[in-house]
């Protein structure tokens, strides 16, 4: 049989927790051991000395790196990377099993396993209540009549009077009743090694077998047993598809959005918990919201098909932006967990109009007439010495105040809207002021009406209405993604589609995912004004596994200690930072003259870059802050002879394209290499405007800053600041994290 691969589901994460230079040479060494796993520079040697370590073996990426690998046969299990004392002490405490009973895993067989800079992850879900478990499926079921995954015991299809006749007294084989993969010495503390080496071997064999004593040394049979472990249950365990090697080539050297789908050990636990109602989970950029967002819901949905109710509804997974359904869901499709059709993708807009049209209240809507309604009915209201124009409040601002605060948190009357508090608003409004700024409102509505049309904001409305009047739930959990740059009636009406008319939270109901400090659009709302209550329920990512240490602090120097509304709580923005997980090089801050001159910098430095083949053009992301700069920057890289893509098509789907768009259309992705061009002084953040309040233009800034906070932090590996005569007076307090470059000369000292 031909050599066959897996992967481990903390492999990827493990050698992405490296420095850049290591991650690769992880890479190179595996790339080695596919071609020949008998290469001399690979040093291949069998891990031995422990019981139950047969499988384990290393192989040296360089000097100080090394892979442990599960091998058998044929078929190579790709484990961890890691420094060379960590994998050899990985390896001394740990045996990769497959149970018959169970799924393929990476156990303890010695204490201090968690310890260990990555503690071993495992699926099985403790309970203290008495539970029957399938033997086949390892799903088991409780007094509630819900379903999710554990293990089984080692020797679950073991009779008692079987384990007896191994030589194990009753008192042990009750305590082996008890022993699954992630908790064996944690049951059976005195286990001696003799005892722990004879139910690691017969937790892989039926007891016919064992009494077939020839067929314990049949080396076909044993090699057999471990594939079909691997490929009937190791998704289960998060372990990949097996393999070819060309496969595992490409899935080494693809974009990276191949790399989002793998979960790191310290996010396994929210993928799984069992919540009694709405959950949150919040952390700064790069800590894999996203990803334990796409985990959690095939992890939702296999438990609910599980339950085989043909009428069971679907779940759903949505956020604000248009274009990151398509791309969430490619991504949940490569997760080896996911469950086909059991996950709806849509945009927040989407599923609200679709709502409204099935409930014969289909929205007539014109982006072009709601301009022209709207600066008609400001042209009408907002006149020479009335409140809001002697507080030099722009038109957008009112735009906004109108979308995002009147009708974005459902606020039906003047006096509401009096004692509303303006969340995310900064510009004070008097009473004068929102007086005036409801008959705006009216004047603009009555337009609309008019036209016999209405705004994207009335559709909303009119679809968290018809949700709330429903007597039975329209899906059986929700997930949103991003959850900060929705309004407050967007939010209220993913709500009420988990819960129908009783407004009743039931568990694990709805998971709300977000980062207020990567808000990128104005306003606010709290989670209570929602009436969503995630007491006890709300977790916190504290690990950056996306971006090096060297481009996350520049984002936050950048970024500055901005007060930061989110969702239910206030922090500082630099307080909530998170940890990377490994270095890398500087960004480089270049000075390369007007766009299109950086343009051709951004050119040479992608030839440049991919004569490395570890990257493909498909990696680059390149950014600015408006659509104008966007397209005269994806025009010169086509007439240059690059294939590019713009972010508002991309789905997720890897390829070739360099990619181009907005900070705004770049939210929720990453790349390996990000060019973010445009960051010149009077450039961005943009001037303050004539007829624009000193205390609104200071908002705005602030929101240009967090837009450029994400889309810095969008790079994985490695980061350039492009700019013409003088950088932007926010690139200023990054200046000593950045290396700097002029474009037509070398580079200079940082210093």
């Amino acid at each position: 049989m031909n050599s066959e691969f897996s992967l481990g589901p903390e492999f990827l994460p493990s050698a992405n927790s490296l420095s850049s230079n290591d991650t690769q040479r992880v890479l190179k060494a595996v790339d080695r051991y596919l071609k020949n796993p008998e290469s001399p520079s690979l040093h291949l040697e069998p891990i031995s000395g422990r019981v139950g370590a047969q499988r384990l073996w290393s192989i040296r990426a360089s000097q100080e790196i090394r892979i442990l690998l599960a091998r058998q046969g044929p078929l190579t299990v790709f484990l961890r990377a890691g420094r060379h004392d960590d994998i050899y002490r990985l390896a001394g405490r740990t045996a990769f099993v497959a149970p018959l009973a169970g799924t393929p895993a990476l156990i303890g067989v010695s204490p201090g396993v968690e310890e260990l800079e990555y503690p071993l992850q495992g699926d099985a879900i403790l309970r203290e209540s008495p539970i029957d478990v399938d033997v086949q499926t390892g799903w088991i079921s409780d007094q509630a009549e819900t379903w999710e995954h554990t293990e089984p015991s080692l020797l679950a299809h073991w009779s008692d009077k079987e384990i007896a006749e191994l030589g194990f007294t009753s008192e042990k084989v009750a305590i082996l009743r008890q022993c699954q993969a992630d908790n064996l010495l944690d049951v059976w503390a005195d286990i001696t090694e003799e005892e722990l080496d004879l139910v690691l071997k017969c937790c892989e064999i039926s007891p016919e077998e064992w009494r077939e004593q020839e067929l314990l040394t049949d080396e076909n049979l044993a090699n057999e047993r471990f594939r079909a472990a691997v490929v009937e249950r190791g998704a289960i365990a998060g372990l990949s598809e097996v393999l070819e090697p060309d496969e595992i080539k490409r899935l080494l050297k693809a974009p990276v959005e191949e790399w989002m789908v793998f979960l790191h050990p310290e996010q396994s636990s929210l993928v799984h918990r069992r919540f009694n109602g709405p959950a949150r989970v919040r952390g700064s950029a790069g800590t894999g919201k996203t990803v334990v967002a796409l985990h959690r819901a095939a992890a939702l949905a296999k438990r609910f098909t599980e339950r085989l109710i043909p009428e069971e509804a679907p779940i759903l997974f949505t956020t604000y932006i248009s274009n990151l359904p398509p791309v969430f869901k490619n991504l949940y499709l490569r997760l080896p967990t996911a469950v086909q059709d059991a996950v709806e993708f849509v945009n927040i807009h989407k599923l609200a109009y679709r709502i409204c049209e099935e409930a014969g209240r289909k929205p007539e809507m014109d982006p072009r007439v709601h301009a022209s309604a709207f600066s008609k009915a400001h042209r009408s209201v907002v006149v020479d010495e009335t409140p809001l124009y002697r507080a030099f409040v722009t038109m957008d601002y009112l735009k906004d105040e109108v979308a995002i605060v009147i009708k974005g948190m459902g606020i039906d009357t003047l006096d509401e809207y009096l004692k509303i508090k303006r969340t995310g608003r900064r510009t004070p409004f008097g009473e004068a002021m929102r007086r005036q700024a409801w008959e705006l409102r009216e004047e603009y509505d009555q337009r609309l009406a008019s036209e016999g049309i209405v705004d994207f904001a009335d559709v909303l409305r009119d679809a968290c209405d018809i949700a709330q009047e429903r007597q039975e739930a329209s899906y059986s959990a929700a997930i949103v993604d991003e959850a900060q740059d929705l309004t407050l009636v967007g939010l209220r009406l993913v709500h009420a589609l988990v819960t129908g008319a009783d407004a009743q939270d039931s568990p694990d109901c709805l998971f709300v995912v977000g980062d207020g400090a990567q808000k990128i659009y104005p306003g606010g709302f709290t989670l209570t004004q929602a009436g969503v209550d995630v007491r006890g329920n709300s977790s916190v990512l504290a690990v950056n596994y996306r971006n090096t240490e060297q481009i996350i602090t520049t984002a936050q120097a950048c970024a500055g200690e901005e007060s930061i509304e989110d969702l239910e709580e206030d922090y500082v923005r630099g307080d909530e930072s998170a940890q990377a997980s490994r270095e890398g090089v500087k960004p480089q801050l270049v000075k390369a003259g007007g766009i299109g001159d950086q343009v051709s910098y951004v050119i040479k430095r992608i030839e440049s870059l991919c004569e490395d083949d570890s990257l493909s053009k498909g990696d680059f992301g390149v950014f600015a802050a408006t659509n104008q700069v966007v397209k005269a920057v994806k025009a010169q890289l086509q007439d240059a002879g690059f294939r590019c893509q713009n972010l508002e098509s991309f789905q997720g789907k890897p390829n070739t394209k360099v990619k181009v768009g907005t900070f705004h259309r770049a939210k929720g992705l990453e790349f390996k290499v990000v060019f973010i061009l445009g960051l010149t002084e009077g450039r961005f953040p943009s001037a303050r405007r004539r007829g624009q309040s000193r205390i609104e233009h200071e908002e705005n800034t602030a929101l240009q800053v967090s837009q450029l906070f994400v889309a810095m932090t969008r790079a994985r590996d490695a980061l350039f600041l492009l700019y013409d005569g003088e950088p932007s007076e926010v690139l200023y307090s990054a200046l000593e994290h950045c290396e700097l470059v002029d474009a037509d000369e070398q580079v200079s000292p940082s210093d």
